[in-house]
């Protein structure tokens, strides 16, 4: 009998749902695909906050992370609003 997972991780899962959003990727502008990218690379960097969701699919937790980083960034910007005055 064999041991050992038999869940695949979210990790995991994420990445091949991330595979398959390739075509739309490929049909962005350029300057699109590199925010794209770096909403991909918000998820990748909350995966362990992402896992802990009990979530049968990986969209609901990918997109909780990528607003947790538009908003992160967006405050930061109203920030230096007003600092700079």
């Amino acid at each position: 009998m064999p041991m050992g997972r038999t869940v695949p991780t979210w990790r995991n899962r994420i990445e091949r749902r991330i595979d398959s959003w390739k075509p739309f990727r490929r049909v962005l502008r350029h300057s699109e695909r590199d925010e794209f990218d770096r909403m991909l690379n918000s998820v990748r960097s909350r995966s362990s906050a992402c896992g802990m969701l009990p979530a049968s699919d990986v969209l609901e937790p990918a997109l909780l992370a990528m607003l947790i980083d538009i908003n992160s960034r967006l405050t930061k910007l109203e920030e230096e609003k007003i600092r700079d005055g």
